[in-house]
């Protein structure tokens, strides 16, 4: 850089000395008069824009390695590496770059070259890069390109005027991204004011309520510690209730436990009678076979003594006797056979007793064993009562207490409201100062 300024090397020669090829450049900003003062204070003019449009060609190759110089300073800077990763890539933004560093080249400044740049600060401005990286960047390029022209062969006037031409582009490249970064910040200042606004409403209106709250607070304390009093004498009343109910509900409790017991007793009297009873249908089988033995005996019985009556009447005279006797003994055996048969009645009749008494044991048995279960339900009831009216008994010796806690509290909200009162209207003071 400084070998550019030594005065050995200083020529006097004109642009319009210069071998220079025509060129079309044009400033076009008629829809944007601030633009063009600004453009006018910086004094770039389209002669500047045609000595850059002159070495587009020889400063094109220089654009890829300014470009990965830049990107491969920034490796440095996890800041920027982050935000880069987070809204494009590296690759990406490298051609971006260079298209965008061409453009500068291109002696042509208007509506579509201001509002192109306009958005690419807006982006710049929304992805958070901080302003002194993009002007970091900035100087990156500049110093690049100086020492791209410093190592051309040309006049050295035409050097210089290349270089202030080109620092001409930069500065209004600068005042672009500048004035993206003031629209920004403006939005930011009016948003910032408005919510002072709010946050200034807000606070009247709080001071205010908190003034009338304090106001309804105090009077409901008030209210409220009268309350207080009278529901702690309604608490002792409670209390003395509570100790009864609990002393008639241990008392409930005993008579259950004794009922239980006695089911207990019935329901093992049921056993054993349903026990007996099946012993006694047992008993009646064994009768009933008895009685089918004797039938089957008579009626041997009955077929030997009509034998026995049969040879009689062979022997004559001399069987006289023993049919009289073969007589009688089937007589015995019809007689026999008759009552057995009385029998089988009565053991029929009674085995249809015993099995409908059977079912009605075994009914009462169901019902004693439900009435006991429901017995213990009840039981368990009672053991819940009684465990809750302790619970109550206890909690509402603590209520008598935090009864009277409360009131204490009370009285010390009450003073605590005065004080809010105090500080409501010095917050309303401090709101309309502020």
């Amino acid at each position: 850089m400084i070998r550019l300024f030594n005065k050995g090397r200083i020529q006097t020669d004109d642009r319009y000395q210069e071998d220079l090829k025509p060129v079309t450049t044009t400033i076009s900003l008629e829809r944007y008069p601030t633009m063009k003062k600004q453009i006018q204070m910086i004094n770039l003019t389209e002669v500047d824009l045609e000595y850059l449009v002159q070495i587009r060609e020889q400063v094109k190759p220089m654009f890829s390695t300014m470009t990965d110089a830049f990107y491969k300073a920034m490796d440095a800077e996890p800041d920027l590496l982050r935000i880069i990763s987070e809204h494009s890539s590296i690759e990406r933004l490298k051609v971006s770059l260079q298209k965008h560093m061409e453009s500068l080249f291109e002696g042509r400044i208007d509506a579509s070259y201001l509002e192109q740049r306009k958005t690419i600060a807006k982006i710049h401005v929304r992805i958070g890069l901080e302003p002194k990286w993009y002007l970091a960047a900035f100087e990156m390029l500049h110093d690049g390109f100086f020492t791209f022209i410093e190592q051309l062969d040309m006049p050295i006037n035409r050097k210089f005027n290349t270089l202030r031409a080109f620092m001409k582009v930069l500065n209004l490249e600068q005042q672009l991204v500048l004035d993206a970064y003031e629209e920004f910040n403006e939005v930011n200042r009016q948003q910032v004011e408005k919510e002072k606004a709010i946050v200034k409403d807000q606070v009247l209106n709080a001071s205010r309520e908190l003034a009338a709250i304090s106001e309804q607070t105090s009077a409901s304390t008030e209210e409220l510690s009268a309350k207080s009093q009278l529901l702690e004498e309604t608490t002792i009343q409670n209390l003395s209730f509570i100790t009864e109910t609990e002393s008639t509900s241990l008392h409930g409790k005993e008579l259950m436990n004794t009922q239980s017991k006695q089911f207990e007793q019935i329901v093992t009297y049921m056993a054993d009678l349903m026990s007996r009873m099946d012993a006694l249908y047992t008993s009646s089988d064994q009768i009933g076979e008895v009685v089918t033995l004797i039938t089957t005996i008579a009626d041997q019985t009955n077929l030997l003594s009509l034998n026995a009556a049969i040879e009689a009447a062979r022997a004559g005279q001399h069987g006289k006797g023993f049919a009289v006797v073969a007589t009688e003994v089937r007589n015995l055996s019809v007689e026999t056979k008759q009552a057995i048969g009385k029998v089988s009645g009565i053991i029929e009749e009674t085995n249809t007793n015993i099995n409908d008494m059977s079912k009605f044991v075994r009914l009462m048995e169901q019902l004693i064993q439900k009435s006991a279960q429901n017995n213990e339900q009840v039981t368990h009831s009672y053991d819940e009562i009684v465990q809750a009216v302790s619970g109550m008994k206890e909690q509402a010796a603590q209520s008598r207490t935090s009864i009277k806690n409360t009131v204490k509290i009370l009285q010390e909200i009450n003073q605590a409201i005065e004080t809010i009162a105090h500080s409501s209207d010095g917050l309303m003071q401090l709101a309309e100062d502020f």
